[in-house]
């Protein structure tokens, strides 16, 4: 049921993010600064992680995520770091959305060394 339920979850969320265009209100901000739990997509629905930790500065926006099964990255016991402005974030109920595809994300991750117990980073500047 939950394969289920996170499928529907992830359609429906790539049908609402390509036609709204990304931004985070003020609101929206104070309601996921410095959060964990909430769940990050891409552009086009595919789940990145759950995060552990928000900070949203004056020019970018970070995201500390616990990188969970079903995410784009197969680097299991790696976080994810993600660095976009907040411009390009977009809140649909508890959920954080990227105005980035999978493609994107996956092209600008930098993974650490294979022996190195680092965290994936991600830089999202704006298009």
């Amino acid at each position: 049921m939950t394969f289920l339920k996170s499928t529907a979850t992830a359609i429906l969320l790539s049908l609402t993010a390509t036609v709204a265009a990304a931004d985070l209100s003020a609101a929206d901000i104070q309601a996921v600064d410095g959060k964990s739990g909430i769940r990050v997509y891409t552009a086009d629905g595919d789940f990145v992680g759950v995060s552990n930790g928000i900070r949203v500065g004056a020019r970018n926006t970070k995201l500390f995520l616990f990188n969970r099964s079903g995410s784009i990255f197969r680097f299991r016991g790696r976080d994810v770091v993600v660095t976009t402005p907040a411009d390009q974030l977009t809140l649909r109920g508890n959920d954080l959305i990227l105005a980035a595809n999978t493609q994107r994300v996956r092209n600008k991750a930098q993974k650490p060394a294979s022996d190195s117990a680092g965290a994936i980073t991600v830089f999202l500047p704006r298009r």
